[in-house]
């Protein structure tokens, strides 16, 4: 079963998403800021690591930006795929550059973003 972190700040946004890839057959979890996807990738143990991790680019505490920062200079490899709805022309490209795999605008088609995971696994 492909396993995912799923991060965004809206708890709506957040449980749609969760049951939605849950019914579609993913197991997830999830996180509400950018420090809970680092710390989950920091306490990966073994073959608990998510196969790919949806992550809104605008979260407190740390930005999703951020977050990817971070995890791309500790080694992570783990495929991103950055979900935000404050996206200029300029962004996918910034993304890319920063280590995402792919952008992914809000709202997004659900057939769009389904077939984004199912390319990065």
């Amino acid at each position: 079963m492909t396993r995912l972190l799923v991060a965004d700040d809206s708890e709506t946004v957040l449980l749609m998403l969760q049951r939605r890839l849950e019914a579609t057959g993913y197991e997830v979890s999830t996180a509400t800021d950018g420090v809970q996807v680092v710390e989950a990738i920091e306490s990966i143990d073994g073959g608990a690591a998510p196969d790919v991790i949806l992550l809104d680019a605008m979260m407190p505490n740390l930005s999703g930006v951020d977050a990817l920062k971070k995890i791309r200079a500790e080694g992570c490899d783990i495929p991103v795929l950055i979900i935000s709805a404050h996206l200029d022309a300029q962004e996918p490209e910034r993304m890319i550059a920063i280590g995402a795999n792919g952008v992914v605008p809000k709202p997004f088609e659900w057939d769009e973003l389904i077939s984004r995971i199912e390319e990065l696994t």
